[in-house]
């Protein structure tokens, strides 16, 4: 992120999901961390960055410390609350393992 005030409350929001405790919501993380939550909602709304480039900057970290034999790549499951949710249709869920 080349401007300072992104890489500031990108470093904040890091530090957010990587402290203990359930919820990670924006409210939640900034009270652990002790700062305003518009801080974190600002930096995931409206800064720009290059998602690309930190993808495969990210990628080339994990390759060198895990050194991966195959990358598998699933999204996160969650059940629908009841049988009629508002604007969900089924679908399949690897990590339920049925379609939903």
């Amino acid at each position: 992120m080349s401007r300072a005030d992104q890489r500031v409350k990108g470093s904040l929001y890091l530090r957010g999901l990587l402290l203990d405790g359930r919820r990670k919501s924006m409210q939640s993380m900034a009270g652990r961390l002790g700062v305003d939550h518009q801080q974190l909602q600002q930096f995931m709304t409206s800064s720009t960055w290059p998602v690309d480039s930190v993808r495969a900057g990210l990628a080339r970290r994990a390759v060198a410390v895990v050194r991966p034999q195959v990358w598998v790549g699933d999204d996160t499951g969650f059940p629908k609350d009841e049988m009629s949710s508002p604007g969900v249709a089924r679908q399949y869920s690897g990590t339920l393992g049925a379609r939903v």
